[in-house]
C-alpha cells in the first residue's frame, strides 16, 4: 500500500475499533487491568504529607493542548519537545520558554504519538493511519495501517518505525512515505491497552513486544538481530498470562532495561541480547535509569530503585501508596514522579526520601515525564504542559 500525499486535510472517518483476529475484544478487556488487576477494591490513595522543600524547583513555563491519554509520549529533542493530544493537536515547543515553534492538526484525531527526530514527526490517527509531519509542521503523507496502534512511532535518521497491536513492525521513509521493510512477530491473545516502546542504538531498533520480549532489528533492512525474553506467560487464565513490555525501554550506554506487565523488570545487553538480570515486580509503567540505578513505580504506589549492575533493590519509598503514579524520571540527583492529582514529587536518588513537591492543574500525570536539557517537562491528562527546573 502506498502512502497518500496530504495536500490540505486528512478526511476524518468515524472512529471505530478495528478487529484484529482475537485482539479487538481483549484489547477492551485489558484496558481495565492497570487500575485493579486483582479484581479487589483498590485501597484509598495515601494523602500526601507536608514536605520540607529541600530541593528548589522553579516553574519556567506552561502551555495547553487537548486531552492526553496515558499511553501517549512526549518526544524530546535538543532544545525542544513535541506533544500531541487525542483531538489531533501536535505542537513542537521550545523547551527553554515554551514558545510554539510549530503546530499541526490531524483532523481525525490521534491514537498514538508522538515520535520525532527533530526534522520529521510521526503520529497515528484514530483511523489507524500513520501520519508524517514535516520540519515546519506540514502534514506530508498518510499510510493506512492494517492494525490498531498504541505504541508511539519512533522517528530516527529520516525513518519512521511503527509497531501494530498485531506486533507487526513497519519502517517508512519519513519524507516520501515509501515502505522500507516489514517484520512480523507472533501476537499475544490478550493485550494491555497501554503502549510499549522502542529505543535505537548503533543501527538497531529494540522493541518491546506483547510476549514479554525485547526484539532487536537492523534499522536498514529489518532483519532480526536478537530476542531477549524478560518474562514468560504463567498462570491459568489469559489475564494472568499477560506479560507484554509496557512503556518505553530505558537505555544507558549498552544496557537497555524494561518492564514486563505486572511480572518483571530486567536489563539486557543491547549489543548481544544477553539478559543481565531480572527481578519480580508488580507494575505497569516504564522505567528510568542512569549508570548507577534503575527506578520504577509499582502498581501499589511504591517507588523502587535497583542497582543498575545486578538489579539488587537499593531503596523503596512507600509514602505515595495507591496514588496511580506515573513512570519515574531520574533527573540529576533526584527522581521525579507524577500522581493522579497532578502533583510531582521529587525523591532523592540516593535514598528515596521526598525532597520537594510541585503542583500542576489537578489532573492526573500519566504520560512519563521527560527532560530536555535541564528542563523537566510533564503533561497532564487535561493537556497542561508544565516545565520545571530543579536546582
Amino acid at each position: 500500500m502506498m502512502a497518500r500525499q496530504i495536500h490540505a486535510v486528512i478526511r476524518p472517518r468515524a472512529s471505530r475499533l478495528v478487529r484484529i483476529s482475537r485482539l479487538a475484544a481483549p484489547l477492551l478487556l485489558a484496558a481495565q487491568l492497570g487500575a485493579c488487576a486483582s479484581g479487589s477494591k483498590r485501597p484509598d490513595p495515601t494523602p500526601l504529607a507536608p514536605v520540607a522543600n529541600i530541593l528548589t524547583v522553579k516553574q519556567t513555563w506552561t502551555q495547553r493542548i487537548g486531552n492526553v491519554p496515558a499511553w501517549f509520549q512526549t518526544a524530546t529533542l535538543p532544545g525542544a519537545v513535541v506533544v500531541a493530544s487525542a483531538d489531533g493537536q501536535v505542537m513542537r515547543l521550545d523547551s527553554a520558554n515554551g514558545q510554539v515553534i510549530w503546530s499541526a492538526k490531524v483532523p481525525s484525531g490521534i491514537s498514538a504519538g508522538s515520535g520525532s527526530d527533530g526534522t520529521f514527526t510521526a503520529v497515528v490517527d484514530k483511523n489507524n493511519g500513520l501520519v508524517s509531519i514535516g520540519p515546519k509542521g506540514q502534514l506530508l503523507w498518510r499510510y493506512q495501517l492494517p492494525t490498531t496502534v498504541l505504541t508511539p512511532p519512533t522517528v530516527t535518521d529520516g525513518r519512521i518505525i511503527v509497531q501494530g497491536a498485531d506486533q507487526r513492525v513497519l519502517a517508512f521513509d519519513a519524507a516520501s512515505g515509501k515502505r522500507l521493510w516489514q517484520a512480523d512477530s507472533r501476537a499475544a491473545s490478550l493485550l494491555v491497552q497501554q503502549a510499549g516502546g522502542m529505543v535505537v542504538r548503533d543501527g538497531l531498533v529494540m522493541i518491546g513486544t506483547a510476549l514479554g520480549r525485547i526484539d532487536a532489528y537492523a534499522l536498514d533492512d529489518g532483519l532480526p538481530r536478537w530476542q531477549a525474553t524478560l518474562a514468560r506467560p504463567r498462570g491459568v487464565t489469559e489475564v494472568e498470562r499477560v506479560v507484554g513490555i509496557t512503556g518505553q525501554p530505558a537505555m544507558q550506554g549498552s544496557t537497555v532495561c524494561a518492564r514486563a506487565y505486572q511480572s518483571t523488570v530486567g536489563c539486557v545487553d543491547a549489543d548481544t541480547g544477553r539478559i543481565l538480570w531480572t527481578r519480580a515486580a508488580d507494575g505497569y509503567t516504564a522505567l528510568s535509569m542512569n549508570d548507577q540505578e534503575v527506578v520504577g513505580t509499582q502498581a501499589d504506589g511504591d517507588v523502587q530503585a535497583y542497582a543498575a549492575t545486578d538489579g539488587v533493590p537499593s531503596w523503596t519509598n512507600s509514602q505515595m501508596k495507591y496514588r496511580n503514579l506515573s513512570a519515574p524520571l531520574l533527573i540529576g540527583r533526584t527522581v521525579a514522579v507524577g500522581d493522579y492529582q497532578g502533583y510531582i514529587s521529587f525523591l532523592s536518588a540516593k535514598d528515596g526520601s521526598i525532597v520537594g513537591r510541585v503542583a500542576t492543574d489537578g489532573s492526573a500525570i500519566q504520560v512519563a515525564p521527560v527532560v530536555a536539557g535541564k528542563t523537566l517537562v510533564v503533561v497532564t491528562a487535561k493537556g497542561g504542559v508544565y516545565a520545571f527546573v530543579p536546582d
